[in-house]
């Protein structure tokens, strides 16, 4: 996040006179805000950049003109001295946080939320991190907030490597036939054998999407998640009388285009026997 200030009149010391001292001035108030904020406020609440204007643009109705705001820029982002990474963990993590925090380079000891991160942005650190580590090292995202530099982090993850208390990692198991179903799935199988068809425990949901549509990329997209998630592919057949879960190793994900006026997909059924309870 960034944060726009005016001063007032009075506090601009160009009022009086020509000072040349004013943008040190202001370079000097920037960490002094930012230090009296983190008393009060969560780290990802803070602004991670301060840019001075002589006045806030506003709109005809007299409210601020966001749009209007100039984008702060990379070297108004503090950073301290660049030091490069001094081993190969170092090196994948300072790629990893340039990537995410959209900057050229990240020194070892740049702090990663004084160059603009937030707790959205550590989350992709931490998937980022587990995908470049082959899932042998599970990073809490707490741990980027309790060690918010490349050289603090990356010592973190040494620690976890040679240590005993890290978490093996999950790996599929062969199954040996159909698992049954547990309580709250044999509940509703139950409630919908009685009345078959029924859509009363369906989950409708519409969501409006402003702009140009990729098609292909969207259908891609659930593809993935359905791919990524076995519930979204079981199916739930009866075997000598008693339900049991199916899982299909594959189930392709169809995305229909149509004219949705008057078109309520949301009141039919879903049948659970032959098919999954994802809905296109």
């Amino acid at each position: 996040p960034s944060a726009a200030l005016q001063l007032p009149l009075a506090d601009r010391p160009e009022h009086y006179a020509n000072d040349p001292l004013w943008n040190t001035i202001t370079h000097e108030l920037a960490p002094q805000l930012k230090a009296f904020l983190k008393q009060s406020l969560p780290e990802y609440m803070v602004p991670a950049v301060f840019v001075f204007l002589e006045a806030l643009p506003v709109t005809p109705n007299g409210k601020i003109d966001r749009k209007a705001l100039p984008e702060p820029q990379e070297a108004a982002l503090p950073a301290s001295e660049y030091i490069a990474p001094r081993d190969p963990t170092e090196e994948v993590l300072a790629t990893i946080w340039a990537e995410v925090l959209g900057r050229q380079r990240v020194g070892i000891h740049d702090n990663f939320f004084d160059l603009g991160g937030h707790s959205l942005r550590a989350t992709q650190v931490v998937s980022r991190v587990r995908e470049a580590f082959d899932g042998r090292i599970e990073l809490p995202v707490r741990a980027l907030f309790e060690a918010p530099t490349v050289a603090g982090l990356a010592a973190r993850l040494t620690e976890a490597e040679r240590g005993e208390d890290t978490p093996p990692p999950i790996r599929p198991v062969p199954r040996e036939g159909p698992p049954a179903l547990s309580f709250a799935q044999e509940r509703l199988w139950f409630l919908d054998q009685l009345e078959p068809g029924n859509p009363f425990y369906n989950v409708p949901i519409a969501l409006s999407l402003k702009g140009p549509l990729d098609i292909v990329a969207l259908e891609r997209s659930l593809g993935e998640i359905v791919r990524r998630h076995e519930v979204l592919r079981t199916t739930f057949p009866a075997v000598d009388g008693r339900p049991v879960q199916v899982v299909a190793d594959r189930w392709d994900m169809l995305l229909p285009v149509a004219e949705l006026t008057g078109l309520d997909r949301s009141s039919g059924p879903f049948f659970v026997v032959n098919q999954p309870a994802t809905k296109g």
